[in-house]
């Protein structure tokens, strides 16, 4: 896909703070021909994005209004909670060694 960075620094720019959006958006400029390239700009979202652990991504078929173009759609959504993007160790001795 050529246009990752594009969508990528869209996404940073127009979801940086997640107190400026309502529950869900769906956005005219995450719209794409076909699924497989949505649910690819939808995971290098999620990969690559600092603000996406404030949202939850899905990716759906839309044929809305005249407003907008039949399409599939990456819509987001407010997360409940900040998701984490990687697992957080809380051990207090990572040295440990296994008791045998």
């Amino acid at each position: 896909m050529n246009d990752s960075k594009e969508y990528l620094d869209f996404f940073n720019q127009t979801y940086k703070d997640p107190s400026k959006h309502s529950g869900y958006s769906t956005n005219s400029n995450l719209r794409f021909e076909s699924r497989s390239d949505a649910l690819d700009v939808k995971n290098m979202l999620i990969e690559k994005s600092p603000s996406a652990k404030y949202y939850d991504f899905s990716v759906e078929y839309i044929n809305p209004n005249k407003s907008m173009q039949v399409g599939w759609y990456i819509t987001v959504r407010k997360a409940d909670k900040p998701t984490q993007t990687k697992p957080v160790n809380h051990s207090e001795n990572n040295n440990q060694q296994p008791k045998k």
